[in-house]
């Protein structure tokens, strides 16, 4: 089982840019939170090649903190189409209605606070998809 990621900085933080004003207290704090409830993403994709897992990994890292941020910092985001906390189910753009299909498999679980942002909807991508869930290796 793999360890907790290579520490993730400010400045390696990929979506950076899209926060204006954002601090190290405020990354930290998002970071400290996505490692305490999303521990299990530092052993998903254990079945690739280290450099790919680890990619992999910052990458959703990277996407769950940015939703962190979103969701405690919404007056800082850039561009980030969010709900205030509210699951995204559906949309309306002038007459066009967008009805969301439900991502997350069992309601309830944790996993549904993600799809407040299109952050966090990248991040349960990932993670629903990583080969562990459907016991799929190669």
């Amino acid at each position: 089982m793999a360890c907790p990621s290579p520490f993730i900085e400010l400045n390696d933080f990929m979506f950076r840019d899209k926060f204006v004003g954002l601090t190290d207290t405020q990354f930290m704090s998002a970071l400290q939170a996505i490692n305490a409830q999303f521990s299990g993403v530092y052993s998903l994709w254990s079945f690739l090649p280290p450099d790919d897992a680890r990619a992999k990994r910052e990458l959703c890292i990277n996407y769950l903190i940015a939703w962190k941020l979103a969701m405690l910092y919404p007056e800082s985001a850039i561009g980030v189409a969010g709900t205030g906390g509210m699951p995204i189910g559906s949309k309306k753009a002038g007459p066009i209605f967008i009805k969301y299909k439900n991502m997350v498999r069992q309601e309830e679980s944790t996993l549904s606070m993600l799809t407040t942002n299109q952050y966090g909807v990248e991040a349960l991508t990932m993670i629903q998809n990583a080969p562990e869930n459907y016991m799929v290796f190669a």
